[in-house]
């Protein structure tokens, strides 16, 4: 056999049976990580504090911004994030609010029975009739 194999073998052997591999810190790092804090929390704990920053001033929707997720309100008043999607180079801030315009007849809706309003005012019900194979804006 090859004396310096063996005795490399032996002496991490050694190690390993004095250190215990590893130890007790890998066994308390896995039993104290998020998910198992998160699953062993009692109902009375408050929540944990959010991670989410908010930028002091007004934002512009489309405007480049520094940190992704961080949030902000433009002029009118509506929150808008900062996020980086497909496509593009920079992150930008993107708009939170619900698209303007409203339903239009004859766009794919979801769930099935809901109400809307059209711009023009129109009552909208999403419905599914046969031969859909998914429910749509349709006005009453």
């Amino acid at each position: 056999m090859n004396r310096p194999l063996v005795l490399t073998g032996v002496a991490l052997g050694v190690a390993v049976a004095l250190t215990g591999c590893g130890g007790t810190k890998k066994a308390a790092t896995v039993a104290e990580s998020a998910s198992a804090k998160a699953r062993h929390r009692s109902p009375a704990a408050a929540p944990a504090p959010s991670a989410t920053a908010t930028v002091a001033g007004n934002v512009k929707v489309g405007g480049f911004c520094k940190l992704t997720g961080t949030v902000g309100k433009t002029t009118g008043g509506a929150w808008a994030r900062c996020l980086k999607r497909p496509g593009d180079k920079r992150a930008r801030w993107y708009s939170q609010a619900p698209s303007r315009g409203g339903a239009r007849a004859g766009q794919y809706c979801s769930p099935a029975g809901s109400t809307a309003k059209s711009p023009t005012g129109a009552k909208l019900t999403c419905t599914k009739k046969a031969g859909d194979s998914r429910p749509r804006w349709r006005a009453k």
